[in-house]
């Protein structure tokens, strides 16, 4: 996917992983320096973009602080991630203790 930048709104290419609730983000899949993580147990919100945002198939990711853009290639790619971003943010809701 590509993520757009916090404060330079440019647009970078980034390897993604998504793993015990957490959506990480390296340079590339051959470089696995980690760049930054989303806790997706703070996740508010997990939807399609529907912001002009200059970039087609883009999903939008918020947690307290910061909304996150990530443009796929591919529309069907795109609702890929859309699942399993969504999976992780409802399993995460159903452990929760509510008392």
């Amino acid at each position: 996917m590509t993520k757009q930048g916090n404060i330079v709104k440019s647009w970078k290419r980034r390897w993604f992983v998504l793993a015990n609730n957490t959506l990480k983000y390296y340079k590339s899949q051959e470089d696995l320096t980690l760049l930054g993580s989303i806790d997706l147990q703070q996740c508010r919100t997990v939807k399609v973009c529907m912001e002009n945002v200059g970039r087609a198939n883009t999903l939008e990711v918020a947690v307290p602080g910061r909304t996150y853009f990530l443009s796929c290639d591919e529309d069907d790619e795109m609702n890929e991630w859309l699942g399993a971003i969504s999976r992780a943010v409802i399993r995460n809701a159903k452990t929760m203790n509510w008392d």
